[in-house]
């Protein structure tokens, strides 16, 4: 079963406005977002904290693979790169509507 956590570490309520949310591996090249939910197992979990992929950190997609291979994100200032199944599990917000500059609806 995958573990759901928030941006302090805490398991995320079901019911916690899943519906702003979108999935990293759908976010276009250059577009910053903030992390805001991981739902994947422990120890798929733990590879992504130790490289600083947390919720609450921000997530920006450089490039893409030219064979469909992993994505390049830059995270907190570091380049790292995931596959999209990984990327498929990281949820997502908009960093200007997280910082409050666009409407949620």
């Amino acid at each position: 079963m995958a573990a759901c956590v928030n941006d302090r570490g805490r398991p995320v309520d079901a019911n916690e406005d899943p519906l702003r949310d979108v999935r990293l591996a759908d976010v276009p090249l250059d577009e910053e977002v903030i992390l805001v939910r991981m739902d994947m197992a422990g120890d798929d979990l733990e590879p992504l904290l130790e490289r600083g992929i947390v919720p609450g950190c921000r997530v920006c997609p450089v490039r893409h693979s030219p064979a469909g291979g992993p994505t390049v994100y830059r995270v907190d200032g570091s380049l790292v790169a995931l596959r999209r199944e990984t990327a498929s599990c990281l949820c997502v917000r908009s960093a200007l509507e997280a910082a409050g500059v666009l409407d949620p609806n």
